[in-house]
């Protein structure tokens, strides 16, 4: 197989400036396609999954609820229940001109027109919502001076201010039976921790409003979702200053915890390959005294990891973004190959007896490295194996371009003709 580097080695300093053109229109063509990937940031494709998983993960998707984000509206020291109704308002209107695309509704403001629904659902299948007990109470409204207490109720209440709000009701329904069906509605509650007050859906000590956002997105899209995301904080930073020291608002679901998870992947990755870089550098700087040559022992690696992100973009298209986290690891494993090349060019300067001693073991190196991460395909995650795929690919690569690229940039000096001689 050395034969094969050496020829290439021979063509490339016979025709420098086209070796040079070729190997920048590779280095862009490998970027271009690996631009094109699109990053997984589900956390979730980490665990390893099964029949019972796969069961969960399917019926959470499909929960209304997992979808929906909660804004809750959180009472301050020089505001009032009516600072919350009003800040809740304006935030309604704001995600309706701002958020239109993003959301299907807002729901925690009841309209009277819903509750008169409700109320005249219950009134014509009141049978439906009594038992015995009821009959019973009903049976005692239909007594004599029962009907003459009610009516004589019911006039007090025509005649008072609130007669224009109980006039219909009372006209209805003039024994009241529709409040006994109504009672029952109550036994619906999952709690009395809260209270409806003008519509909104408040805490019984009306310190705190909530509003549910329905999102059209699954939690999954964490590229749309953080376009949403970025919306809804613009909102609630202008409401925030504008309701200042009387009310503030805060949200809570899984469509902005996948997003907050997504951008903690990207730092994390961009930080820890920055550190390993920088460290990597220093020690090799300081090795060998010299800039160029660590440039040189990395530049390899960045063919490499250029090139095992194009070919996922042609296996997969999509990869888990927490597989590349492993780009730390990675560059301490490729650059190994490039500081062998390089140690072994110094004490031996001839190019062909270079490439017949070390072409073979980077070779077998990499494929033993290659075909232990490629057993991470045995595990059921999707993570786990995109990692696996890209760890293969870019250690088997940067060994690649590790014997095309060394040689040519990397000239040892004229000193050791001594050791070939003898």
């Amino acid at each position: 197989m050395h034969h094969y580097f050496y020829a290439i080695h021979l063509f490339v300093n016979r025709r420098k400036s086209l070796s040079v053109f070729l190997a920048i229109a590779v280095l862009f063509i490998f970027g271009f396609f690996a631009s094109k990937i699109k990053f997984e940031e589900d956390i979730t494709k980490l665990i390893p999954t099964n029949d019972k998983t796969d069961v969960t993960a399917k019926v959470l998707k499909q929960l209304n609820f997992a979808d929906k984000i909660t804004v809750i509206f959180q009472l301050e020291k020089e505001g009032t229940d009516e600072d919350l109704k009003e800040m809740a308002a304006v935030f309604t209107d704001s995600i309706a001109k701002t958020c239109k695309p993003y959301i299907t509704a807002v729901q925690g403001k009841i309209d009277e027109e819903n509750i008169q629904q409700t109320i005249d659902f219950v009134h014509n299948n009141v049978p439906l919502f009594l038992d015995d007990n009821d009959y019973i109470t009903i049976q005692s409204k239909l007594q004599k001076d029962s009907i003459e207490a009610t009516v004589q109720g019911n006039y007090k209440s025509i005649l008072s201010p609130s007669g224009f709000i109980t006039k219909d009701f009372i006209l209805q329904d003039p024994l009241g039976i529709s409040f006994i069906a109504l009672k029952k509605l109550q036994q619906l509650n999952v709690g009395d921790d809260f209270t409806l007050d003008n519509g909104f859906v408040m805490t019984k000590d009306k310190k705190k409003l909530l509003l549910f956002i329905t999102s059209n997105l699954p939690s999954s899209e964490t590229e749309k979702n953080s376009i949403f995301a970025a919306k809804l904080n613009t909102i609630k930073d202008n409401l925030n200053k504008q309701f200042k020291a009387k009310a503030s608002i805060s949200y809570f679901g899984s469509a902005l915890i996948a997003v907050a998870n997504a951008n903690q992947i990207k730092s994390d990755i961009v930080l820890t390959t920055t550190i390993a870089m920088i460290t990597l550098m220093l020690i090799l700087i300081l090795f060998y005294r010299k800039v160029f040559i660590p440039l040189i022992i990395f530049l390899p690696t960045v063919f490499g990891a250029l090139f095992a992100v194009a070919f996922l973009y042609f296996v997969k298209e999509r990869i888990s973004a927490i597989s590349l986290g492993i780009g730390s690891i990675l560059l301490g494993i490729t650059i190994d190959y490039s500081i062998h090349i390089l140690t072994h060019y110094k004490h031996n300067s001839d190019v062909k007896t270079l490439y017949k001693d070390i072409t073979m073991p980077v070779i077998m190196s990499s494929s033993t490295t290659a075909v232990a991460f490629l057993c991470l395909l045995f595990v059921k995650s999707d993570a786990l194996n995109d990692l696996g795929i890209f760890a293969a690919v870019i250690v088997m690569a940067s060994a690649f371009f590790s014997l095309l690229i060394v040689p040519h940039l990397y000239k040892p000096k004229e000193n050791n003709s001594v050791h070939k001689k003898m």
